[in-house]
């Protein structure tokens, strides 16, 4: 339970979590680091007057999981070597993770041409991060790097020539300037029952900075109509549409949240030149956390005040549980924003905490050990998945029912469930990640 005399101080840091973990991202995050990660080594020669002549990828399994076969924007191009070559010709790195929102396609040939030249050269690190990119530019005359570590945009060292012209010892900033929460410290803050507590009683959406959350409705029911109209990767979402018309099912609530989910994943992952918010380092996460809740939240016809609340507590509640796993898992991500958004949809039909965390406990007593195999257009199946399974689980719940504490994982309390399946994930992450990027490599 949340001290009302502490309120103040708690309130300050869970809209911090909020916004630190929420922010607008073009393409898929992980090429878009390597881009960004490039374009700020890139900049360093540039300022030194040189010119690129070959570039290295160090990059976690993770990192280069998820960056093979997502969509790159504006092209049918994918791959790590792609989204680096990019970053370093043309992205200017002041625009972070939207650093290829305005690439084009003489870029994309240039990088190309560095290629097919053996120029860009791409292996696996050794390092321990999960999440870890370096990159190291040559040009005629000098040479620089820049690493990220432990987050998508956290660069914690540039060098120029072997001497280090930046490091910030490992401490993420955020926009502000201000050191980030960390994943430990989020896990220490929050609960299930502080979160939809906090999101009930003490939230105050006309005064509170909510903005994240309102950019969110926008820029990703943007891209979700975008995905709906034209064919992105295996268009799920605009099939989906289309099956509805056929058999007259506009009625139908949760098939239209899932409809505007998977046509917005189907457009990002397929390279739509189209921004989102993220949640937790992942666009598909933020676009199956928010466009849910919010979709539930038109049909419903609640009032602004339930609609923010609701898309507080999804966000929220995955930001929890991702703060667990680490920013990236062999798990997907899919499952932990499905459960997020089944939290949000379940506050607004009248479930508070009790029936949130018979929610939790259903998804985990179901989507458990659904693997993340890399970034790519069949993510929106999986999202498909989460998003059927959140939503029958909220029904369950609202009825009072749940996976027994006798079940596999599950726990009696759902902060241990939750522990436990987090447990699972960093404890098996590795060795199922080896095998999955060597399948993918070795095609």
């Amino acid at each position: 339970m949340i001290n009302e005399q502490n309120i103040v101080e708690k309130k300050a840091k869970i809209l911090r979590i909020l916004r630190e973990n929420m922010y607008v991202a073009t393409g898929c995050t992980e090429p878009a680091a390597i881009s960004y990660c490039a374009s700020v080594a890139a900049g360093e020669l540039k300022k030194l007057g040189d010119t690129i002549e070959s570039i290295e990828v160090d990059a976690s399994k993770n990192i280069l999981k998820n960056a093979m076969s997502a969509g790159l924007p504006n092209t049918n191009k994918v791959g790590v070597n792609y989204a680096a070559g990019i970053g370093a010709i043309h992205g200017n790195p002041e625009n972070v993770l939207n650093v290829n929102n305005d690439v084009r396609t003489e870029d994309y040939d240039a990088a190309e041409k560095m290629i097919k030249a053996g120029k860009i050269k791409v292996i696996v690190s050794r390092e321990p991060q999960l999440l870890y990119i370096k990159v190291v530019i040559t040009g005629k005359s000098h040479k620089a790097s820049c690493t990220i570590a432990d987050d998508h945009t956290n660069i914690v060292n540039i060098e120029v020539d072997g001497k280090s012209v930046f490091s910030n010892e490992g401490k993420g900033k955020s926009q502000s300037g201000e050191e980030h929460i960390s994943p430990k410290e989020i896990g220490e803050i929050l609960s299930v029952e502080d979160i939809v507590e906090f999101c009930d009683k003490y939230l105050d959406v006309t005064k509170d900075d909510i903005d994240i959350l309102k950019k969110a409705e926008v820029i990703n029911f943007a891209i979700s109509e975008e995905g709906l109209k034209n064919d992105y990767g295996l268009g799920v979402g605009k099939n989906l549409k289309e099956f509805m018309d056929a058999r007259n099912l506009v009625e139908s609530k949760s098939l239209r949240a899932i409809m505007k989910a998977t046509g917005a994943a189907d457009a990002r992952m397929a390279g739509a030149p189209l921004a989102v918010v993220a949640n937790s380092g992942s666009g598909n996460q933020g676009i199956t956390i928010n466009v849910p809740v919010l979709s539930y939240a038109m049909d419903m016809g609640v009032s602004e005040e339930m609609k923010y609340k609701a898309q507080a507590i999804a966000n929220l509640i995955s930001i929890y549980i991702k703060s667990k796993f680490g920013v990236l898992s062999a798990f997907c991500g899919a499952m932990i924003a499905s459960i997020g958004a089944g939290c949000g949809i379940t506050y607004l039909h009248g479930g508070r905490a009790k029936e949130i965390s018979f929610v939790i406990q259903n998804m985990i007593g179901t989507l458990t050990g659904m693997i993340c195999d890399g970034a790519k257009p069949d993510c929106s199946l999986k999202i498909y998945a989460g998003l059927q399974t959140a939503i029958l689980s909220m029904n369950f719940a609202l009825e009072g029912k749940r996976v027994s504490k006798d079940d596999g994982i599950v726990c009696e309390n759902v902060e241990n469930t939750i522990n436990n399946v987090a447990d699972v994930s960093v404890k098996c992450s590795s060795d199922v990640d080896d095998v999955i990027l060597s399948m993918m490599l070795n095609k």
